[in-house]
């Protein structure tokens, strides 16, 4: 619209009486409170009608020349709505900006950007700067201690990388279960506990146990009378009181009474009973149905399904016991790079839960099986756990020490890299105080060096002691809404 047109310019239509009229704020258009004039839709000096636009508003005030004589009053109101469309669209009306008022508006809005325009907040960023670029003042940098190498052609030996997942050391891990059928009457051993060898972790009630302690009582006593019958035949027998066959029978008697007492005795190992605990039975004993589920070694218990008052028998387990100062680390060997890995190889892992730390192992077993589905060979790390910090389920990414010779490519530091979810990052100097995130590929990886495969150039600065940092400032600047 040419800005040279008044700000109620309208054109005029001979079939309408049409009367501009300054902005009073927006009205429907039944609205009856326009200076002037009277009468409305229900009659009066002759209907009108109000047009409410967007702003500025321009009030229309249309008063038809036809009569509305003999209509109904549902036909009068189409007709004056059809008028008022007409008049609309024939009137030509335009509504333009007041020029000095557009100046001003463009003025302040001027102002507001030279205001904002590589403004730096209080951490030294630019509030208005690029997606992913980080900008510090000096003495920030200096503070974190911010230090850069440039990337350079450089002799890498390769270390084969691949993941795995953190297991239980399969050696020191025990399903515990009853040895006899029975009712838990007692469950000391909680999830989590740390328990030692020999410790009671359930008591049971049994049946079957009574039954069987009942029948080594009585072939205890029985074997106990044989043997002294035989001890007094014995004696009878020296002095000629007692015939040999006597001694005989009597002997008989107590191997036979000895033989069904040690069966019973092995039954009563069988069903979990120490041999302390069966020559401490006897009859008096309330609790002679009941047996102890106790940790076979020293760990951690670290499943539990027993609960009290449950019927269980030999097929359920009640426990799992793990000792945990050891931990299998199961890796998948690409077929490639079986040629350049032996059982024996150093071991570097990292973990999503210490991202800042190394942890070291050795590769102890090489499957002798082929994955035909992932083309893969599984094999298993050894790691020391003495803080128990490394959890069996945890996702590992390692790095194994390959027999390949060094060879010159491009290469940055290690710890120059920054893992974001599945990306590898750095951070490249572009200029002073200026830090771009820098997505990269990634090939070999030696013991202090990475290969780098895209996203650098040679000769560009990237950022190796101080990067974690950038990319937390980064993060936190995403979340509040800063983009740099």
């Amino acid at each position: 619209m040419p800005a040279s047109l008044s700000a109620r310019t309208c054109t005029y239509n001979p079939e309408f009486e049409v009367e501009s009229r300054p902005p009073e704020g927006p009205r429907r258009l039944d609205d009856r409170s326009v200076p002037g004039r009277a009468g409305g839709l229900d009659g009066g000096a002759g209907p009108y009608y109000r047009y409410g636009g967007p702003m500025p508003e321009l009030a229309l005030i249309v008063t038809p020349l036809l009569g509305d004589r003999g209509m109904t009053q549902t036909t009068k109101i189409w007709t004056r709505s059809f008028v008022v469309l007409v008049a609309l669209l024939n009137s030509g009306c335009w509504v333009e900006t007041d020029p000095d008022q557009t100046v001003q508006q463009e003025s302040e809005g001027s102002e507001h950007t030279d205001h904002g325009e590589g403004e730096v907040d209080e951490h030294g960023h630019d509030e208005n700067g690029e997606e992913g670029v980080v900008e510090l003042r000096p003495e920030a940098i200096e503070r974190i201690g911010l230090l850069s190498e440039p990337v350079a052609r450089r002799n890498v030996a390769g270390l084969r990388t691949t993941t795995g997942t953190l297991g239980f050391d399969e050696e020191r891990l025990a399903h515990v279960t009853p040895r006899v059928a029975g009712r838990l009457v007692r469950v000391p051993g909680s999830l989590g506990g740390t328990v030692a060898a020999g410790e009671v972790l359930a008591v049971l009630d049994s049946t079957e146990l009574g039954e069987a302690r009942a029948a080594f009582l009585r072939a205890r006593a029985r074997h106990e009378v044989a043997q002294r019958r035989f001890e007094r035949e014995q004696a009878l027998s020296a002095d000629r009181i007692s015939s040999e066959q006597d001694v005989m029978d009597a002997e008989g008697a107590a191997r036979e009474t000895a033989a069904d007492r040690a069966a019973s005795r092995q039954k009563l190992r069988l069903l979990g009973l120490s041999s302390h605990e069966i020559e401490g039975l006897s009859w008096e004993d309330p609790e002679s149905s009941q047996v102890s589920v106790r940790a076979p070694f020293a760990g951690r218990v670290v499943a539990r399904e027993a609960t009290l008052g449950e019927l269980v028998s030999p097929l359920d387990k009640l426990f799992t016991v793990a000792d945990l100062s050891e931990i299998w680390l199961w890796i998948d060997l690409y077929e490639r790079d079986l040629s350049h890995v032996r059982v024996g190889a150093r071991v570097e892992v990292r973990l999503d839960a210490w991202p800042t730390e190394t942890f070291g192992g050795e590769l102890a077993y090489i499957a002798d099986q082929l994955d035909p589905s992932s083309r893969t060979v599984p094999a298993r790390v050894d790691l020391e756990n003495p803080d128990r910090r490394l959890k069996p389920g945890m996702f590992a990414r390692v790095s194994l020490a390959s027999s390949e010779e060094p060879s010159l490519v491009l290469a940055i530091p290690r710890k120059a890299v920054q893992r974001d979810g599945d990306e590898s990052i750095v951070f490249v100097r572009t200029a002073p105080g200026r830090f771009e995130r820098r997505e990269v590929d990634l090939g070999r990886v030696g013991e202090d060096l990475v290969e780098v495969l895209g996203g650098l150039e040679i000769g560009e600065d990237v950022v190796t002691d101080g990067s974690f940092l950038l990319r937390s400032q980064a993060s936190a600047d995403e979340l509040g809404g800063h983009h740099h």
